[in-house]
C-alpha cells in the first residue's frame, strides 16, 4: 500500500480512439478533461498537466501523451494519476497491471480511476480492477472484430475509406466514400505513368519532378489541408522518391476501381502495417473516373515485373527488357553493354551464358540486328493494316480460326458426348436411389456404385468446365483482332522503337539459335508474338489480304 504524501503534483490523463465505440459527449476528450480537472482542484491536488491522446488505440501503450507522461514520473515531477475510468487508461489489460501494480508503486505514484472508484492509495487488490481491465480488453478486441467486418462489407459495396483520397483524386463533396477528379494532380499522375511506359526509370522520373517545381503528394495534400500534417516532412515540397512513383504506378484505383487490404496489421497488439497478397485484397471495378486507360496499366504493369536496370548513363530503362526469350530453353536474353561506346551491342541465352552448352545454345543475336527487324515487322504490319483495314482483320480472324477451327470441332463433338454422359448418369443415379429406398439394393451396394458414378460425373464435369473455356477462347478472337488493328494502325509512321512502343504491341519476340545454309551462309529465326494475336506469318497474311506490289515474302523474321 502507498504511504499517503503532503503534496500531489497530479498528471490528469485523457485519450480516446476509434475502438471506443459511440463514447458520445460524455466521453469526449474536452469532456474529460474538465471532470479530472474539477475533481483535482475541488480535492486541492495541484494539476502539473494534462496529458491528451486524441485518436490513438488503447491496446497499447505507445501512445506520445502517454510517454509523455512516463518521462515526467521517471523525472519525480509527477505523484499522482488521475483517469475518468480504466479504459481511458488502456485496454490491455496485462500491460495496465504492470503499470499500476508495479511501475506506479516503485515510483509511489497514487493513480486513480473515478469511474470505477479505484484509488491506490487504498491498496491494489481491488478485485474489481483486473475484472474491469479484462472486461475493457476483450471489449477492443470485440469492437476491433465489428469495425473490420464493417469495413470490409463497405469495401465489397465498392466504397471508399481511405482517411483522404489517393493523390489524383478528391473526396465527392456530397459522398465521403466516392472520389472525384483532382485536375491537378491527375495531370501529374498521367505524366508520371506516360514517362514510365515510355521507359523512364524510377529515379529519373523523381529528378524530372524536382526539376519540373511539382509538389509531392504530401505536400500536395498539405497545401489544400494544412493542419492535417504533424511532422515537418511535407516541408521540402518536391522530395520525390522512387518509393513514391512505385506506390502510384502500382495502385488500381487510378483504373477507376476500388481497392481494399493491400495493406493489414500484423495482430491485435502489434499494429504494424505489412503488405498482403493480391488474393486478400478486396477490388470493385469502375467505380469512379478513371486517370489512366486499361492499356497503359498493362504496359506499366509488365514494365514493373520485367526484370530490368536503369543505365548509369541514360537513366532509361533497356526497352528490350524482358520481351527477348530464347526459344529452346524460354529463359529471357541477357543484354550486353559497352560501357565506354555507351550503348548496347547484343543478346545472348542467360542459361547459356550461366551454365554453358549442356543447358542451351547461346542464340546471340545484335542490338542492332533485333531491333531492325522488330521495327520493320511493325512496319509491315501496320501499312498492310492501313492499306486494308478490314481485309487485315479479316486475314487476322482467318488466320487464327483457320488453326483453332479443328482444334474447336473437336471440342464440340467432346462436350455433346460429355452432356449426353451427365444427363445419362443423373438417370443412373436416380434410379440407384429408388431402388436403394425400396430395398431393392443393399445400402453396401449403393454407396459402392454410387460413389463410383459419382466420381465420373465430377470428372466429365470438369472436363466440360475446361472444354468450354477452350471455346471461348475461339469467340474471342473477332474482338482480339479488332482491338489490335486499332493499335497496329496507330503506329504506321513509326521511325524507332521505344519501351512504350514494344509494350504496347508486342508480347514476346522468341529468338532461335543461327542456322547453316546450304550455300555456306547464315541465318536466324526470330518470331515476333504480338498482343491480342499472337504469331503472325507475314506470308499467309499477305496473301489472305491480297496486298499486291509488296517486297514481304517471308512470314519467318531472319536475321
Amino acid at each position: 500500500m502507498l504511504a499517503k504524501q503532503d503534496k500531489y503534483m497530479a498528471a490528469l490523463y485523457c485519450r480516446l480512439s476509434q475502438d471506443d465505440g459511440q463514447v458520445g459527449e460524455s466521453g469526449s476528450i474536452q469532456t474529460q478533461k474538465t471532470l479530472l480537472t474539477s475533481y483535482a482542484k475541488a480535492n486541492g491536488y495541484e494539476i502539473f498537466d494534462c496529458f491528451c491522446d486524441d485518436g490513438f488505440s488503447g491496446t497499447n501503450f505507445e501512445r506520445p501523451a502517454f510517454k509523455r507522461m512516463i518521462k515526467a514520473i521517471d523525472d519525480g515531477k509527477v505523484n499522482m494519476v488521475i483517469v475518468k475510468d480504466l479504459s481511458r487508461f488502456g485496454r490491455e489489460y496485462a500491460q495496465m497491471g504492470l503499470y499500476i501494480e508495479h511501475y506506479f508503486e516503485e515510483k509511489s505514484v497514487r493513480f486513480m480511476a473515478l469511474g470505477e472508484n479505484i484509488d491506490t492509495l487504498n491498496g491494489v487488490d481491488n478485485i474489481l480492477m483486473p475484472i474491469t481491465n479484462v472486461i475493457n480488453s476483450m471489449y477492443a478486441r470485440d469492437c476491433s472484430r465489428k469495425t473490420k467486418v464493417g469495413h470490409r462489407t463497405r469495401a465489397m459495396d465498392g466504397k471508399y475509406l481511405g482517411s483522404h483520397a489517393p493523390f489524383g483524386y478528391l473526396k465527392d463533396p456530397s459522398d465521403r466514400h466516392h472520389l472525384i477528379v483532382d485536375t491537378e494532380a491527375a495531370e501529374v499522375v498521367r505524366e508520371i505513368f506516360k514517362m514510365f511506359s515510355e521507359g523512364i526509370g524510377y529515379v529519373r522520373i523523381t529528378k524530372i519532378l524536382r526539376e519540373r517545381n511539382i509538389l509531392n503528394p504530401q505536400a500536395y495534400f498539405n497545401r489544400n489541408n494544412p493542419d492535417f500534417y504533424k511532422s515537418d516532412y511535407w516541408r521540402q515540397p518536391f522530395d520525390w522518391h522512387a518509393t513514391s512513383i512505385r506506390s502510384i504506378i502500382s495502385n488500381p484505383v487510378y483504373l477507376g476501381h476500388i481497392v481494399f487490404g493491400r495493406t493489414k496489421i500484423k495482430g491485435f497488439y502489434d499494429k504494424t502495417r505489412v503488405k498482403t497478397g493480391v488474393e486478400d485484397w478486396i477490388l470493385v471495378e469502375n467505380m469512379h473516373e478513371p486517370l489512366i486507360t486499361q492499356q497503359t496499366w498493362d504496359t506499366v504493369q509488365k514494365l514493373m515485373q520485367s526484370r530490368r536496370r536503369e543505365t548509369v548513363a541514360k537513366e532509361e530503362i533497356q526497352y528490350f527488357a524482358g520481351l527477348v526469350k530464347c526459344s529452346d530453353c524460354g529463359s529471357s536474353l541477357n543484354v550486353s553493354y559497352d560501357r565506354h561506346k555507351g550503348k548496347y551491342t547484343g543478346f545472348s541465352c542467360w542459361v547459356y551464358k550461366n551454365y554453358g552448352k549442356q543447358r542451351c545454345t547461346s542464340h546471340a543475336i545484335g542490338w542492332k540486328t533485333l531491333n531492325q527487324l522488330v521495327l520493320e515487322d511493325i512496319q509491315r504490319n501496320a501499312q498492310i493494316a492501313k492499306k486494308a483495314s478490314q481485309k487485315y482483320m479479316e486475314g487476322l480472324i482467318a488466320l487464327k480460326t483457320e488453326k483453332q477451327r479443328k482444334e474447336v470441332t473437336k471440342y464440340r463433338r467432346e462436350l455433346t458426348s460429355i452432356e449426353k454422359r451427365l444427363s445419362e448418369l443423373d438417370k443412373i443415379l436416380n434410379k440407384l436411389y429408388e431402388d436403394n429406398a425400396l430395398d431393392k439394393i443393399s445400402d453396401e451396394r449403393y454407396e459402392t456404385m454410387s460413389k463410383g458414378y459419382e466420381n465420373e460425373q465430377e470428372r466429365l464435369q470438369e472436363q466440360s468446365k475446361l472444354l468450354l473455356s477452350e471455346i471461348e477462347k475461339a469467340d474471342e478472337i473477332f474482338t482480339n483482332a479488332e482491338n489490335f488493328v486499332k493499335l497496329i494502325e496507330s503506329y504506321t509512321d513509326v521511325k524507332e522503337l521505344n519501351t512504350k512502343i514494344l509494350n504496347e504491341l508486342i508480347d514476346r519476340i522468341v529468338v532461335h539459335e543461327k542456322t547453316e545454309n546450304s550455300d555456306g551462309s547464315k541465318s536466324q529465326r526470330v518470331d515476333i508474338y504480338y498482343k491480342f494475336v499472337g504469331y503472325i506469318s507475314l506470308g499467309e497474311m499477305k496473301q489472305a489480304v491480297k496486298i499486291e506490289k509488296s517486297n514481304d515474302a517471308e512470314g519467318k523474321r531472319t536475321a
